[in-house]
């Protein structure tokens, strides 16, 4: 039955080559279908960017003719030889003349630049004839009651307005801007100031183009274009969109228009360009359908090539694959002898060595299990021999008692209790309490075999005795009180335990003969020196031999404090020679049990 389903079942080889051409021929189409979309929108970002720079070029050219025209109006309205002419002028025709002659310098080489100037007067001077066009003839136009209300120095521009000189016929419209001149802000004009071109220099700029550009005031209605009869119809009637949105493409007459739209510096105009979509995207769609037609070959080239070369590469999979069928069954003899320099002979040889360290795993478990069986031998007799010691104690102490002896019996009771202490227990946390009852019997310990007499106070907080601390971290330092402090006299240790917002204080103080100052630093920079030493064994060992003889037990101390509690452990050590040694232990404080 299994082997009937085994048939059934696809091999490893089998799953990974569909797996293969599933993972290749569906990221494919994806990528094509993809890459043809995002083909087409950068095809028409990269037709509308060049639309763009094209209508760019023609409005800052553009610009420039109204920027012209806009500083030749400056150049009149604040020339003070103009003005002065002006004025003469009115009772001067020497004045006029020069003041025409001035006009016509001001317009320069600019062929249908024309220039006129009225004053309140009624005079009129302009660098084109009176034949042509009377210049007073402006005042009965609708517009110039507007340049009374314009601020000042305000232009107010006009456009496609018919040509007023009549030695244009070939020249249908002008652009004119027109400015009332005054002295100041608050004072009434004494001229008034015309400037208008021919729309031809508007409309060459549009020659060159692809595009179909239109010249639009804010009505929508057409300034200037190539078809000089479609000059003041309403580009509705061009493109028959409502609300155009620039950029965008509309259909019209059967075509995908690309519509862009760039506003002027002056006034509110705009220019519009009309282009033909299929025309600017043809050549580019064209390559976007070979580049996909050429990458839908290389895949189906791929995909045969990934067969043949999956087929060939997984054939030592096979091999492996009956290697641990037979690995399986139980035999660790067996190996696949498989080897090459890429992944499928390191993966070979990589089998071979797993099982032989496993052969070698099996025999280092075996002998572990030995020496296990040794170890809880080794631990019972431990434990006989401690108990042993205490009985003997026990003995000593009853018999002292009974000879009423009760100082030398009270002594080797508290031995007996602290060496109880010391093998009973196997817990790493004790309470405060414990700690404290284990380091007052060391301390009556050390006070007996003392040359000197000391004496030893306690200063605990009621509320802390049942907080957990790890076990025996007084006595090392209580010891080298001893060991040290008092060698050449008797004095008084300290020991006071509290509870300060959210750490535990326990300190330890001697009123010994204290540490030089070169001992001091020496022994503080080793304990600074244990953050780094703590992450590498070696180091920390090696370093044991530069500790002071006053230090290897605060060192312990400070190893086993920093590896359980980490940062948040501190150690602060303060001596004074001749006076007097502090050990401070911050610890983390902690409820009952939550360590």
């Amino acid at each position: 039955m299994k082997k009937k389903q085994r048939q059934h079942q696809l091999s490893f080889r089998q799953k990974l080559i569909l797996t293969s051409i599933a993972c290749l021929v569906i990221p494919t189409i994806g990528m094509l279908y993809i890459t043809n979309s995002y083909s087409k929108l950068i095809i028409r970002e990269h037709s509308l960017e060049k639309s763009t720079q094209s209508l760019m070029i023609v409005q800052s050219q553009i610009n420039a003719v109204f920027e012209e025209m806009v500083s030749v109006s400056n150049f009149v309205h604040f020339d003070p030889e103009i003005k002065n002419l002006l004025e003469d002028a009115k009772t001067n025709p020497v004045s006029a003349r020069t003041l025409t002659s001035r006009l016509e310098q001001v317009a320069g080489e600019t062929a249908d630049l024309r220039i006129t100037l009225l004053d309140r007067d009624g005079n009129a001077y302009s660098d084109y004839s009176f034949y042509d066009f009377d210049p007073r003839d402006f005042t009965r136009e609708g517009w110039f009651t507007r340049l009374e209300q314009l601020s000042p120095y305000d232009t107010l521009f006009m456009g496609a307005e018919a040509n007023y000189l009549t030695s244009q016929p070939d020249k249908p419209y002008v652009f004119m801007t027109a400015r009332a001149l005054r002295e100041g802000t608050d004072t009434g004009p004494y001229a008034y100031l015309i400037v208008s071109r021919s729309e031809a220099s508007i409309r060459e700029h549009f020659g060159s183009l692809e595009e179909d550009v239109y010249l639009l005031n804010g009505a929508h209605h057409i300034l200037s274009n190539r078809n000089e009869a479609l000059i003041g119809s309403s580009f509705n009637t061009v493109i028959p969109v409502d609300e155009p949105v620039y950029p965008d493409i509309v259909e019209f007459n059967h075509e995908n228009q690309l519509l862009l739209s760039l506003p002027l510096k002056y006034a509110d105009w705009s220019l519009v360009s009309v282009a033909p979509y299929e025309q600017l995207t043809e050549r580019l769609n064209g390559i976007n359908r070979t580049g996909l037609l050429l990458q839908a070959i290389f895949a189906i080239s791929f995909l045969f090539a990934l067969t043949y070369l999956l087929r060939r590469f997984t054939k030592p999979v096979l091999i492996l694959g009956k290697v641990a069928r037979r690995v399986e069954a139980g035999d660790l003899m067996v190996r696949s002898k498989i080897r090459g320099r890429d992944e499928i002979g390191s993966l070979g040889h990589s089998f071979d060595e797993m099982l032989d360290r496993i052969q070698l795993m099996l025999k280092q478990v075996e002998l572990e299990q030995q020496l296990k069986r040794q170890a809880e031998i080794a631990m019972l007799q431990a434990q006989i021999n401690p108990h042993f010691l205490f009985n003997v104690l026990s003995s000593i102490r009853l018999r002292l008692l009974m000879k009423q002896d009760e100082e030398n019996a009270f002594i080797v009771g508290s031995l007996s209790s602290l060496l109880r202490a010391s093998f009973s227990s196997q817990e790493e946390f004790v309470s405060i309490s414990h700690e404290l009852e284990s380091a007052k019997q060391y301390m009556e310990l050390m006070r007996f075999t003392m040359r000197y007499p000391t004496e030893s106070v306690v200063n605990a907080d009621v509320d802390l005795l049942l907080e957990l601390v790890p076990r025996f971290i007084l006595q090392p330092v209580i010891e080298n009180a001893y060991k040290h402090g008092f060698a050449r006299g008797g004095g008084r240790i300290l020991i006071s335990i509290e509870k300060i917002n959210t750490v535990l204080r326990i300190r330890v103080e001697d009123n010994g003969t204290g540490m030089e100052e070169d001992t001091l630093n020496i022994l503080l920079l080793h304990i600074k020196q244990q953050d780094a030493a703590l992450e590498n064994l070696k180091t920390a060992e090696s370093a044991d031999d530069k500790i002071p003889s006053h230090g290897i037990g605060l060192v312990n101390v400070y190893q086993r404090l920093k590896l359980i509690y980490g940062d948040s452990f501190t150690m602060n050590i303060e001596s004074i020679n001749g006076c007097r040694t502090t050990v401070e232990l911050i610890l983390p404080y902690r409820e009952t049990g939550g360590h």
